[in-house]
């Protein structure tokens, strides 16, 4: 065994070789986003542009009754199955976490919480159908009096 006495080069100013570019500049990379299996579905979700509110209706009939849609389903669907996300960082072993279903069922905490979801064969008539549901909201005021919702359980 020799050893290598000669001092390693600096790598500063050197260009790397990248094996990647040729399939991300020619469109041959895999995405979730442009990957296509037999009998795939998109689905497309309705987000409240609400900070707080009631919800006080989620009419699907439109979205229902657009081409390429299978299934239209508000958070109210799903009230008694859907369960509630789990906290991501407890801070204290004594915190209280209030309920937090995946999508809302009768009142929105904040921009961008999902409402209702839409189910189509392919991501454009989802994204449509979604743009076709009614949502009407009662603004509440932020802060202030918790909800039922927001006082743990």
């Amino acid at each position: 065994m020799t050893a290598d006495t000669q001092a390693p080069q600096s790598e500063i100013g050197r260009a790397r070789l990248r094996k990647e570019d040729a399939r991300l500049l020619t469109g041959e990379t895999n995405w979730t986003d442009n990957m296509v299996l037999p009998g795939m579905l998109h689905m497309a979700f309705v987000r409240s542009p609400m900070a707080h509110a009631r919800i006080t209706s989620v009419d699907l009939a439109a979205a229902r009754s657009m081409p390429g849609v299978i299934a239209a389903f508000s958070g109210a669907d799903f009230a008694g199955e859907q369960g509630s996300l789990p906290c991501a960082w407890p801070v204290t072993e004594d915190i209280v976490v209030p309920a937090h279903p995946p999508m809302a069922t009768d009142e929105v905490r904040y921009v961008g919480e999902a409402v209702a979801v839409v189910v189509a064969r392919d991501r454009y008539e989802a994204a449509d159908a979604a743009a076709a549901v009614d949502v009407s909201y009662e603004p509440e005021r932020p802060g202030g009096e918790l909800t039922e919702g927001a006082r743990g359980r």
